[in-house]
């Protein structure tokens, strides 16, 4: 196995001890003390980093070509934003989300391999930083599908009375509403960027599968923002929205990396 695959299987490793420790930690009562969880999560970012770095240098371009690159680039700009915003949004348990979601994307590109690239001709960073953008911003909308789950998890734990450790935890509902609005404008933010230099350097949507997804997957996010600006969901159909629509980019990557 090469050096950078050992690096993402650490991380992966990594990240498993942070669900193991946090659901510990959460039934002793002491997840307000404990520190390990960050500690992890930074340990895996390092990993993931160390991994992409070494792709890189393996395929002799920016590593976002085929799926398992994709999710794994998609897995670190999770936990990067979560490290940006997580506290910004004051969304303690937020890791403990994360977590499993980042392990289970990983976990699928070790699942489908890591394959040589085709050679390639002189690199366009304009091109390289389109589509990281992009995948960025599926990032931004992984966390507001996460955010989504804790939202109606608390909901849940309310209409059936069981206050325990995890809903103490847990930021007030309310909040977790607003965080999830704003994630999905980070996230639409992002993908305009995206598209706009998709638009200035003239990729042909037609023959550029990615640019369709990305535009069809812009419209269903800027219908959800326009909904929630305009409140014309409840917090619970707002939450449901972010939850279901992050469907649609997880499934396009499948289409676009077999097109």
């Amino acid at each position: 196995m090469p050096t950078s695959q050992q690096l993402l299987l650490a991380a992966t490793i990594v990240f498993v001890a942070a669900i193991v420790q946090a659901l510990l930690a959460l039934r002793a009562g002491a997840w307000k003390q404990a520190r390990a969880q960050f500690v992890l999560i930074a340990l895996g970012f390092v990993l993931q980093t160390g991994f992409i770095f070494l792709r890189g240098e393996e395929v002799r371009q920016c590593p976002l070509r085929s799926l398992p690159d994709i999710l794994v680039f998609i897995a670190w700009s999770i936990v990067l934003l979560y490290f940006l915003v997580g506290s910004g949004f004051r969304l303690s348990l937020l890791g403990v989300f994360t977590a499993p979601l980042v392990t289970l994307m990983q976990g699928m590109a070790f699942i489908n391999g890591f394959a040589p690239y085709p050679p390639k001709g002189p690199i366009n960073a304009l091109v390289e930083l389109h589509i990281a953008l992009a995948l960025i911003s599926y990032a931004a909308f992984a966390l507001a599908c996460i955010t989504g789950v804790m939202y109606l998890v608390q909901e849940r734990m309310l209409k059936r009375h069981h206050i325990g450790g995890l809903f103490y935890q847990l930021p007030p509902i309310h909040g977790l509403a607003q965080a999830i609005q704003r994630l999905v404008h980070l996230g639409l933010l992002l993908l305009s960027i995206a598209l706009g230099i998709s638009l200035a350097l003239h990729l042909p949507m037609t023959k550029t599968g990615h640019v369709v997804f990305a535009w069809i997957v812009w419209g269903l996010y800027a219908v959800c923002a326009f909904l929630m600006w305009k409140h014309f969901t409840s917090p619970r159909r707002t939450a449901w929205l972010a939850v279901i629509g992050f469907i649609l980019p997880f499934i396009s990557l499948w289409i676009v990396t077999h097109a």
